[in-house]
């Protein structure tokens, strides 16, 4: 089967993707009031199933940051570590399909090579590491989420349309999240959270699942002509800021600012007049202000904290970073082995996956990632520099490099490797608008 640039209109899904926002949040209703979570996860299941197939894209996008809504509604089976193999094995449904009538978009190079080394060195470390379940847990976790993240959304190269509903979905999923936050929040109260995020869900991963969503929903917005959907739009993206808020979530806020100054003061290439500029700005005072005037106190005092000397999760993770930088002096060639880092200090990873890799893999592993992260910066800049891309080309290539610093300042501060496969989603999201772009300039 051979390789086709696909650049002809596709169906609209925008009535669909709606569609869908309200059958499941229909479904997550039900959940919220206990009526069985069953038929809640059973709805969302068939919804699933019967659009993958047609839709590869929608696998993928529920991958990135659906994940975080399959894990809330399907808690009630006790499957929770089922989830990411589940999803999987859905995602490849859906590809296997697209693959077989579309014919396989591969392109080899710098990005997909140093993706590889580092599963391939993950897998080396567990031979040496002094804790070598923990290492193969940590190395089958980067197999199933960043290896298959990354290559799944490769497969889109060539085709524009795919890669603009894959930002499309992901944005609806962030629509998704935040009905059914507000309607927990509305049977929770507000006054009674310390620390926001859906039941069961990691507050800070949660956190980064609206972040993408909301810079998907930026994207969006640059397409749609009609003004009503630009105010949807809008409301969304403060209602998923305020969420991301309350999750007290430190490293996922802030990042999210930078990268929304960021987006809209740099990236706009210089189309925002002083009146917008100004405009912004007074819209990120007023809403910080909206922010302290109507969260928690607790979660306040949690946002104000980042540096302050006597809170401790910052302490632990800055000797977290300590014992990091010993063990890759101590072992700068193969460092302690994968997973091997929990054995020297009371967090199972320093928090840090720069750090992680060079404690963990020695200088080979971090240089990896060091090239990947650099080449990505690189090529993702020269996507955006590029005079002659379509409007639509222009918008993937700053909504992915916005994803791209939003994930890589997420990464230096929270969670390990496998837990910051965004990071890998927005670089495989670069690689395949740059594939894209030389395949096209070859025909």
């Amino acid at each position: 089967m051979e390789f086709s640039y696909i650049n002809e209109p596709l169906p609209k899904i925008d009535n669909g993707l709606f569609l869908l926002v309200l059958l499941v949040t229909l479904a997550a209703t039900f959940a919220l009031c206990e009526f069985p979570v069953y038929f809640a996860g059973i709805i969302v299941a068939i919804i699933f199933l019967a659009s993958v197939y047609n839709l590869p894209e929608l696998g993928v996008g529920a991958f990135v940051n659906g994940l975080y809504l399959v894990g809330y509604l399907w808690r009630g089976f006790g499957i929770t570590y089922l989830i990411t193999p589940l999803a999987v094995v859905l995602c490849a449904i859906g590809l296997t399909h697209y693959v077989w009538n579309r014919g396989l978009a591969w392109r080899f190079g710098i990005l997909p090579g140093m993706v590889l080394l580092i599963g391939g060195l993950l897998f080396v470390g567990i031979l040496y590491s002094p804790l070598s379940s923990e290492g193969f847990e940590k190395a089958g976790r980067y197999l199933s989420m960043n290896l298959f993240i990354f290559f799944a959304t490769m497969l889109f190269i060539g085709d524009l349309n795919k890669i603009k509903n894959l930002l499309k979905i992901i944005a609806v999923i962030g629509f998704v999240l935040a009905i059914i936050s507000v309607i927990y929040i509305g049977f929770a109260g507000i006054e009674n959270i310390s620390r926001f995020t859906l039941p069961g869900q990691n507050p800070i991963w949660f956190a980064r699942g609206l972040g993408i969503s909301l810079l998907a929903t930026l994207f969006w917005i640059k397409l749609t002509q009609k003004k009503f959907q630009k105010l949807v739009f809008m409301i969304f993206i403060c209602l998923m800021l305020f969420l991301t808020y309350i999750t007290a979530s430190r490293g996922p806020f802030f990042a999210l600012l930078v990268v929304l100054i960021l987006y809209f003061l740099l990236l706009q290439g210089g189309k925002l007049n002083s009146l917008r500029t100004l405009s912004f700005i007074l819209l990120i005072i007023f809403s910080l202000k909206f922010f302290i005037a109507f969260a928690p106190g607790q979660i306040f005092h949690r946002m104000l904290n980042l540096f302050a000397r006597f809170d401790i999760t910052t302490f632990y993770r800055l000797r977290a970073f300590e014992t990091a930088k010993d063990l890759f002096f101590d072992n700068p060639l193969m460092g302690v082995g994968t997973g091997g880092f929990g054995h020297f200090n009371i967090l199972a990873y320093p928090h840090n996956v720069f750090l992680e890799l060079a404690s963990e893999l020695g200088i080979l592993g971090v240089m990896a990632l060091i090239v990947m992260i650099l080449y990505a910066g690189y090529l993702g800049i020269k996507l955006l520099r590029n005079k002659n891309a379509s409007t639509l080309e222009s918008n993937l290539s700053k909504t992915f490099f916005a994803i791209f610093i939003f994930s890589l300042i997420n990464s230096q501060i929270s969670g390990e490797i496998s837990g910051n496969y965004e990071l890998w989603f927005s670089v495989a999201g670069i690689w395949t608008l740059y594939s894209t772009r030389e395949r096209f300039l070859e025909r």
